[in-house]
This record gives C-alpha cells, structure tokens and sequence, in this order.
C-alpha cells in the first residue's frame, strides 16, 4: 500500500469518526454539543483572523489535495 493510499484512508476514517461522534453528540448529549454548533459558536467567538486563516488553510487543503477546481 503507498504513502498516498494510506494517507487517503486516515483522512476517510477520521471524517468517518468525526461523523460517527457528531450523532452520538445528538443523541447523548443534545443538539447544543454537535460538531457543526460548537464549530459555529466558536466561529463568532474567536478573532475574525484566525477563522479567517482556517478557512484559507482548509480550502487550500481542498483545492490541493483534492484538484477541485470551479468549472
């Protein structure tokens, strides 16, 4: 197995992770401990830089690793 496939499945079982917690959040905990809500608290909490910067970080991720491109 190559670095590149090995590297491709950590990222699929850490997403499928995140998920697999975020229901268990519902469902345990309530609506106000998901993932997607304490990211969006955070999000209007912390310095308009930083959010800023992890949204570059993130898309810059996306657009490299991935090739996605606007059609």
């Amino acid at each position: 197995m190559s670095g590149k496939a090995i590297t491709i499945l950590i990222i699929g079982l850490a997403t499928f992770g995140i998920v697999l917690y975020d229901i268990f959040a519902l469902f345990v905990f309530g609506v106000d401990h998901t993932v997607s809500v304490v990211l969006n608290v955070w999000a209007f909490e912390a310095h308009p830089l930083l959010v800023f910067l992890l949204g570059m970080t993130t898309g810059g991720i996306i657009v490299h690793l991935f090739r996605w491109k606007p059609k």
